[in-house]
């Protein structure tokens, strides 16, 4: 009498089913940053996004414009800032009801291989779209479609062909391919040592 479970039958039929698959690509967060430009933000550098209301947010004085004020999330305090206006562009998220927020970890220091402490900050955008698997091949160094004012922050972007462009999408509303030709790849880091870091200590 066989002692194989019906698992053990069914691995041994159907191997493929069982076979541990390595995902390829890597992850980002998908947002829109203006009413004409998507982005990426490599998911490494995200410790969450949420939507926050504005009497979560205290306003402090004497700041940068980009800067709407501190915030908390899980027990830390840390800067809110309008990312469009940060960049350059028109400000987009300055008076809301409610602040769609990627909250963002970066090394405190110029180099990151001078400091293990992380700074976070909170980034409202206009709306964040979700999470994307990308494969490699799919990034582009497209120069002309940036904006002059993304470009030294821009590491690469992704030609929007149709949808399956980006896998695990669960937005159904939006299609990116219908609205914009690139997403383009943030260098979140690098735009906040030139951004910020230089103008704001807290």
């Amino acid at each position: 009498m066989s002692s194989l479970t019906t698992t053990d039958r069914l691995q041994g039929l159907l191997p493929q089913l069982f076979a541990t698959q390595k995902l390829e690509g890597d992850y980002y967060l998908r947002f829109q940053l203006t009413k004409e430009i998507f982005a990426l933000i490599d998911l490494s550098y995200v410790q969450e996004s949420l939507i926050i209301n504005s009497d979560r947010i205290t306003a402090i004085p004497n700041l940068p414009e980009y800067v709407l004020g501190l915030m908390s999330s899980r027990n830390q305090v840390f800067l809110a800032l309008d990312l469009a206006h940060l960049a350059g562009f028109t400000p987009e998220t300055i008076n809301l009801r409610q602040y769609q927020t990627i909250v963002v970890k970066t090394h405190s220091g110029i180099n990151p291989t001078e400091s293990n402490e992380m700074n976070l900050f909170g980034l409202t955008v206009r709306r964040v779209q979700g999470i994307s698997r990308i494969l490699p091949d799919k990034f582009k160094t497209v120069t002309e479609e940036v904006p002059d004012l993304l470009l030294p922050f821009v590491q690469s972007s992704v030609v929007q062909k149709s949808d399956r462009s980006f896998e695990n999408d669960q937005d159904n509303s939006v299609s990116l391919s219908d609205r914009v030709n690139h997403s383009f790849l943030i260098d979140i880091p690098q735009l906040i040592t030139t951004r910020i870091q230089s103008q704001i200590q807290v």
